[in-house]
């Protein structure tokens, strides 16, 4: 029923006790998840930093886990929902260079990982006026000096939705990273603004399987997502506990560039973000000007849509495709297929069709672009 190498891919996730480092470990050790799960006790226990009680645990649970990787696909492909594994080239490679980044992500929408900005924004959910109106003086500007930039945030309430709605106003795509699977979306409130980013090409990003509850620890969880996707990380009002500065945290330890609004030394929540910069863990950020001179990303204004006038003439197929690309500097293949509807051979006749007659561009990692 299902491709056989994905099948072990997910299945990984499911074995109890493993986690992510765990996983990645054996997962590069062996060469493939599939290679994994087909490895005696024996060449478990021998793997640097396994031994034999793990190697135990894990080999005992392999069949419980490939029954509910097969349960998880069926509801994947049923609900139209994307994966990428560490293992994948499509695996955001930001995130790829995090020790305790997940082995599984869970996707709905069409995240283009390789995109060359991407901002976190986070902040209290107790958010200020002071805040809320930084907050969307910053997006525009991001907006304006880098239409292609990509807004991240955690759909909370405050600082999180303020973002994700500044980016929709000024057309960024915004990612949601959600502290739960990705049939719920919590608050409920907020269920518009979700649907709202995936109809305007965002993404809702997860790394818990379906029919995970909501639980206050997995929040804390998904802060490392929130922090291995960006480039740089905003924390915009923030007190001196809880999960904004938690995410900034983080962010150091991954070599992330961290920035953070001053505020009012008697301001409960600009106690954290004053904290930050006092202790060298945040660049101040009074404007998107402190930004950008610190990131040193180079400006352009929006692109046209490029006037695709090629040597030779397409077929319908190939222009479906050219269509697709035409939107986004590089796409993966896999949400190109989904995009354009087609199979996986399909898409390849057509991918090495378009590349013989000069009209796309293979990249590293399976992603795609038009020559222009």
């Amino acid at each position: 029923m299902f491709d056989d190498d994905r099948l072990y891919d997910v299945a990984v996730t499911f074995v109890h006790g493993i986690g992510d480092i765990n996983a990645k470990k054996l997962i590069s050790h062996f060469g493939s998840a599939k290679n994994m799960f087909h490895s005696s006790y024996k060449q478990l226990k021998s793997v640097q930093g396994i031994g034999e009680v793990v190697a135990s645990r894990l080999y005992s649970n392999f069949e419980s886990a490939l029954v509910a990787a097969e349960e998880e696909l069926k509801y994947v492909y049923a609900n139209d929902v994307g994966f990428v594994t560490f293992a994948d080239d499509a695996y955001p490679e930001r995130l790829r260079e995090c020790a305790d980044s997940p082995a599984i992500l869970y996707y709905k929408g069409m995240p283009d990982f390789s995109s060359r900005h991407i901002v976190s924004i986070v902040g209290t959910r107790n958010a200020t006026k002071y805040g809320v109106e930084f907050c969307n003086e910053f997006v525009a500007e991001l907006a304006n000096r880098y239409p292609d930039a990509i807004v991240v945030s955690g759909l909370a309430y405050g600082i999180d939705v303020t973002a994700h709605k500044a980016a929709l106003e000024n057309n960024l795509k915004t990612w949601a990273v959600l502290g739960h699977s990705l049939e719920t979306i919590y608050p409920s409130l907020h269920k518009k603004v979700a649907d709202k980013m995936l109809a305007s090409n965002g993404a809702l990003i997860s790394d818990f399987p379906h029919g995970t509850k909501i639980d206050p620890s997995n929040f804390v969880r998904r802060n490392r997502i929130v922090a291995g996707l960006c480039d740089a990380l905003l924390v915009v009002e923030s007190g001196e506990k809880g999960g904004s500065i938690i995410t900034a945290n983080i962010a150091n330890n991954y070599n992330k560039d961290v920035f953070a609004l001053p505020g009012n030394v008697t301001s409960t929540y600009s106690k954290g973000c004053n904290r930050l910069i006092k202790t060298n863990r945040a660049n101040l950020c009074e404007s998107f000007d402190d930004f950008e001179y610190i990131m040193n990303w180079t400006s352009r204004t929006q692109s046209k849509m490029p006037t695709l006038d090629f040597q030779f003439e397409l077929t319908a197929d190939e222009k479906k495709v050219t269509d697709v690309l035409a939107k986004y500097e590089f796409l993966d293949i896999d949400n190109l297929r989904r995009q354009t509807e087609t199979t996986p051979n399909e898409l390849s006749l057509i991918l090495l069709q378009l590349e013989m007659k000069g009209a796309i561009v293979s990249l590293p990692g399976k992603i795609f672009s038009l020559k222009r």
